[in-house]
């Protein structure tokens, strides 16, 4: 059982070396830049399709301008959030962005309008 962990933990090494290789020849990213650009404008494409999609279901439901406003920042947000995760950024410079669109989508889908207050106290 004993030589069965260690070849486990040589595997697990190996890989690990592999990995920290792969990060060092491109820039501390384990990602090619070919990649990456493919990547971010995969989500610039799938943000522009939301918002379409979104704004046409809209019209045709003739809503109010919270929603819409709850529509946009959400899809943005989240959009924004996978996109930067993607490029690149550290950990560090990550942290504080992510909180900042943590708490404007709280408050975007925890603002109520004032029809759906109207509607609760009935």
């Amino acid at each position: 059982m004993n030589s069965g962990s260690d070849d486990a933990f040589a595997r697990l090494a190996e890989a690990q070396a592999a990995v920290d290789h792969v990060a060092d020849v491109h820039g501390g990213q384990p990602w090619t830049p070919s990649l990456v650009i493919y990547l971010a404008t995969s989500i610039l494409l799938v943000i522009a399709l939301a918002l379409v999609l979104g704004t046409f279901l809209m019209w045709k439901k003739s809503t109010n301008g919270q929603d819409v406003l709850r529509l946009y920042g959400v899809v943005i947000i989240v959009g924004l959030s996978a996109l930067l995760l993607v490029v690149g950024f550290s950990n560090d410079q990550l942290t504080p962005i992510v909180g900042l669109f943590g708490a404007i989508a709280g408050y975007l889908l925890g603002k109520e309008s004032p029809k759906e207050g109207n509607e609760k106290e009935k």
